[in-house]
């Protein structure tokens, strides 16, 4: 078996680490194909390396353009704008999503990626206050991923349109979408980038509706998937400052303060902003137990 054989296997079996390994050395041996690319630079990712990651899709982005293969290259321009957006930088991410829209209507292909690109303009027109706008773009995002069979795109599509419906006075409609999202997440049915991204957008939802029964819930339902894939930085990292917050609300403070802590160890050097509200919670848990100074550094770091 090649060293690329190993990688893809790797990568199917979401050994992260050795995936890494194994497409490093194969691109030693030689130049790794497009399709290769996007499987490097989502283990990058996965791994808290954003910046190589990045590099990564990028990369496949041209070599698809370079073999004609305009509809992945829109795709990777894609999740490489979302990366970016995800992680602040949000001038270049939105570039990304315009060479996609670009090379969508150059083409004038039916992609999925059409489908993909409502996503980001759904959660402007949310945070813009247009409710009715962004629930029609999700409801059409859906669509297109049923059309396609696409179930990132319906699973993202669902959670998105959930927070809405939520956030527009309709919680029962929302948490019905948000329950059917995570079915396809517990299900394993979606990327890794995807399950993580679903998760955080339900319990965010939680939180701010105070449904912890519901956020307990699903957090249970995650811990098999988190403990299969333990080098997963962006999601054990974000997601225990979620699983901590839970914790703390059912009283558990000692778990709460070991997870919250594992947290922002992870998350300082990968994601500052996430890092930020693990250090708020640090701060609740320690102002709980009645330690002050400890308290007052918490807080100190997380506006830092």
């Amino acid at each position: 078996m090649t060293e690329l054989d190993r990688g893809r296997a790797a990568y199917a079996a979401a050994d992260w680490a050795l995936a890494r390994e194994c497409l490093r050395a194969a691109e030693a041996e030689a130049s790794l194909g497009a399709p290769d690319l996007v499987l490097a630079g989502q283990v990058a990712l996965l791994l808290g390396d954003d910046d190589d990651g990045a590099d990564l899709l990028a990369r496949a982005h041209r070599s698809f353009l370079a073999g004609g293969d305009a509809e992945h290259a829109a795709l990777c321009a894609f999740w490489l704008g979302m990366h970016l957006v995800n992680r602040g930088e949000l001038a270049p991410g939105y570039g990304w999503f315009a060479r996609t829209h670009r090379l969508l209507a150059s083409e004038g292909g039916d992609w999925v990626v059409g489908g993909y690109l409502l996503l980001p303009a759904g959660w402007q027109a949310v945070a813009e206050g247009r409710l009715d706008e962004a629930a029609d773009l999700f409801a059409r995002a859906a669509a297109e991923g049923e059309r396609f069979r696409e179930p990132d795109l319906l699973a993202l599509a669902q959670a998105g349109h959930g927070h809405v419906l939520i956030a527009a006075g309709r919680p029962r409609e929302g948490t019905a979408l948000l329950d059917e999202a995570m079915v396809s997440v517990t299900g394993g049915e979606l990327s890794p980038v995807t399950t993580g991204a679903v998760y955080c957008t339900l319990i965010d939802v939680c939180q701010r509706a105070l449904d912890v029964r519901r956020a307990q819930e699903w957090t249970a339902a995650l811990e098999h998937w988190w403990s299969a894939q333990p080098g997963l930085v962006p999601f054990t990292g974000a997601c225990l400052v979620h699983r901590a917050h839970i914790t703390r609300l059912h009283g558990d403070w000692s778990l709460a303060l070991a997870e919250a802590t594992h947290a922002c160890e992870r998350l300082t050097a990968h994601d500052p902003r996430a890092a930020a509200s693990g250090f708020v919670e640090l701060g609740e848990l320690h102002s709980l137990r009645g330690e002050t100074d400890l308290a007052d550094e918490a807080f100190q770091r997380a506006a830092a």
